[in-house]
């Protein structure tokens, strides 16, 4: 699947895009190429990254490999897609503190939560803005419908920030005190109290008013993620016992 399909709207299905080595690098791997690492660390060495490098574009050619998404040929919605896996394998969704939507990546502790601040701090915003365009571009929710949900959940408190500090060995304020050095300063500010405040660039104080009905989207929640203390932390894997 092509993600910049469903999270930014970058691409259409008219488009055809292809996997393409400056896709990968741009968007995949943050700018970074494998070689990269042969520079940042003295650790790495050529047998370590070569299998890691993107083939030439003569030896694709060659071999007639070419890199396709799949929602250049299926029309591409999550909401109904993960409702199919519900109905025909009894796929498990779970709700999430941060976003009204509680199928996306019910497996993981992190990716909704700590995850999702992470980003919150370095982009302005979170998951929540993400699911809510999607909504919009697929006619289940008005703009200002989808401006009252993010405002709503944006702020709401990230889950088991104390199981990743146990996992490190450090305490909340020093895990707070490096989160905060990758705040974008164009987002984010302190206030006379040095308290840190997000600049609102799409708040509307006229759309408190409207009243959102969060339950016409029709998420599906059928069970409850869970955490076993005595497995420890897991930091890849499925978060289910």
């Amino acid at each position: 699947a092509h993600q910049g399909m469903e999270q930014t709207g970058m691409f259409s299905h008219e488009h055809e895009v292809e996997m393409t080595r400056r896709y990968r690098t741009d968007h995949d791997l943050m700018g970074y190429e494998a070689d990269d690492l042969l520079s940042a660390f003295d650790t790495l060495s050529e047998g370590d990254v070569w299998q890691y490098r993107y083939p030439d574009d003569d030896d694709l050619h060659n071999v007639g490999v070419r890199g396709i998404y799949l929602n250049n040929y299926v029309r591409w919605d999550p909401k109904q897609q993960h409702e199919a896996m519900i109905a025909q394998y009894g796929y498990q969704t779970s709700a999430f503190s941060r976003t009204f939507d509680c199928y996306d990546f019910v497996d993981c502790y992190n990716y909704m939560h700590l995850h999702d601040e992470l980003k919150f701090y370095k982009q302005g915003y979170s998951k929540i803005l993400d699911h809510a365009c999607r909504e919009i571009r697929h006619g289940r929710l008005t703009r200002d419908q989808a401006v009252v949900l993010v405002n709503h959940y944006q702020h709401k408190t990230v889950n088991y920030r104390q199981l990743f500090c146990d996992w490190l060995g450090i305490d909340n304020h020093s895990l707070q005190f490096v989160l905060d050095q990758h705040r974008n300063p164009i987002f984010w500010q302190k206030d006379a109290q040095e308290n840190w405040i997000l600049q609102q660039f799409y708040s509307d104080p006229l759309l408190n008013s409207i009243t959102t009905d969060a339950s016409r989207l029709h998420f599906i929640e059928n069970s409850a993620l869970k955490y076993n203390q005595d497995d420890g932390y897991i930091t890849i894997g499925k978060g289910w016992p």
